[in-house]
């Protein structure tokens, strides 16, 4: 869901490198603090210029290492090179490398005072910083190198808002994600302390402008559903839909976290508004608003929607999806809506023995024994049954009650064919038997 910081950070680094070109040169010419570089620093400031604007880097940072190496570490010469070096390792994509300097650069500066870099250099450098440190926390693939990187950006960011005069919302975005992202680094254990700082920081993010980026209203979801506080999550879910109801992932959150909170009619109500806007419409998504009403006793519902769906194909027409239409109907005490579905459904499945025994125990709970031999004889016939001896069984017994003992014998002998309906078959084979013995002894006894 969240945006990775790692592109975005990107592009943000070669923003503030560009900057620091110019930054570096006023810092060197301010007087007010009453710094300024010597004269050799100066000569070799000038042959790295050269080596840069011909874009040979490793030249440049050479120059920049030998006069590290000729001026007092505690200098301003120092301090200014630091600064030089961090830009031009960022110019040259090295981000990671960049660190070291600026690291010393800024720790430099603050030892002093004034301090050698002016407040708003710092304010950008200690911001710059801070990115470096989740840049290279994204990227890494060491738990323990990240967890320090993550604590590292963290402190750094808390250290900028308290230099910054006024926090702006990108930074508010860049913290919370930093902080989120910290919060989460063992997903099945998250630091609930720090999610409620990301909170904190979303929600002045939030203030800053009166129309705020989407990704502050996620970054307050998943914090809030990290934390348990659903009720309040779906207050900013229903934000989210209203604000960007054509978000199909927005709708589809919504009714999962409903449906998570137990409340299944406000779950299908989300389905059913994410489809007025063209979402949540995939087959599997009718079926489970389907499930929904079913699942909570509304059966005409379920079955109106079923009937749609498996008609203009929003709903997959298979088997047990007609096997569902007519459960909802015999649900209802609607036997015969459930008998028609069911033949419906064998129209569709004309090979299926398993609707044609479906159709018979529908007909057999209501004491219709003829139509019930007929869809019994239909399911043997076609076959494709789910438990063959059942169907055997059932159909020697209707058969049996019915007095065709013939049709009753052969379906008895099939059943106990089948190792599941050996034993049963058997005893209706004897029962059968006798029965037709005492009618033979009665017909000779006339």
């Amino acid at each position: 869901m969240l945006i990775s910081p790692s592109k975005r950070l990107f592009s943000t680094l070669l923003l503030v490198g560009a900057s620091l070109v110019f930054t570096a040169s006023a810092s060197a010419q301010a007087k007010a603090r009453d710094y300024s570089p010597s004269e050799t620093t100066g000569e070799a400031i000038t042959k790295y210029k050269t080596a840069v604007d011909a874009k040979n880097y490793d030249s440049a940072l050479a120059i920049l290492d030998a006069q590290l190496a000729k001026v007092a570490a505690d200098s301003y010469d120092a301090a200014l090179l630091y600064q030089i070096k961090t830009q031009t390792f960022l110019q040259k994509g090295d981000f990671a490398k960049a660190i070291e300097p600026l690291e010393k650069g800024l720790q430099l500066s603050d030892t002093k005072t004034p301090s050698y870099y002016e407040e708003k250099l710092t304010r950008d450098l200690v911001y710059f910083q801070a990115q470096l440190y989740l840049q290279e926390a994204v990227q890494s693939k060491d738990p323990k190198v990240i967890a320090s990187l993550y604590e590292k950006s963290d402190n750094t960011m808390a250290r900028w808002l308290k230099l910054t005069p006024a926090t702006t919302s990108d930074a508010q975005l860049l913290y919370s994600q930093l902080l989120y992202s910290r919060a989460v680094q063992n997903p099945e254990k998250p630091d609930l302390a720090i999610l409620k700082r990301a909170l904190e920081q979303v929600e002045i993010g939030l203030r800053l402008s009166t129309r705020p980026k989407d990704t502050f209203y996620v970054l307050k979801l998943v914090s809030l559903q990290q934390l348990d506080r659903n009720a309040e999550a779906v207050e900013v879910l229903e934000l989210l839909v209203k604000q960007k109801p054509d978000s199909g992932t927005y709708w589809q959150q919504l009714a999962a976290i409903y449906l998570g909170a137990d409340k299944p009619i406000r779950a299908a109500l989300s389905i059913e508004r994410a489809q007025s806007h063209g979402h949540m419409s995939t087959p599997k998504d009718h079926y489970n608003l389907v499930g929904i009403y079913f699942n909570i006793g509304q059966f005409e519902k379920a079955a109106e929607l079923l009937t749609a769906g498996l008609k203009n194909g929003s709903i997959e027409p298979d088997i047990k999806n007609w096997e569902l239409l007519a459960l909802c109907y015999q649900q209802m005490d609607r036997p015969f809506k459930s008998i028609e579905s069911l033949k419906e459904a064998a129209k569709a499945f004309p090979k299926s023995g398993q609707i044609e025994f479906l159709i018979a125990q529908a007909y057999q709970s209501l004491d219709k024994s003829e139509e019930t031999l007929l869809h019994l004889q239909n399911a043997a016939s076609k076959g494709n049954l789910t438990q063959p001896h059942r169907v055997y069984l059932y159909l020697a017994y209707i058969a049996f009650e019915l007095k065709k003992f013939d049709i009753a014998m052969d379906a008895a002998k099939k059943a106990a064919a089948i190792p599941e309906g050996a034993k049963d078959g058997q005893n209706m084979i004897k029962a059968i038997e006798e029965t037709l013995k005492d009618r033979e002894a009665r017909k000779s006894k006339m």
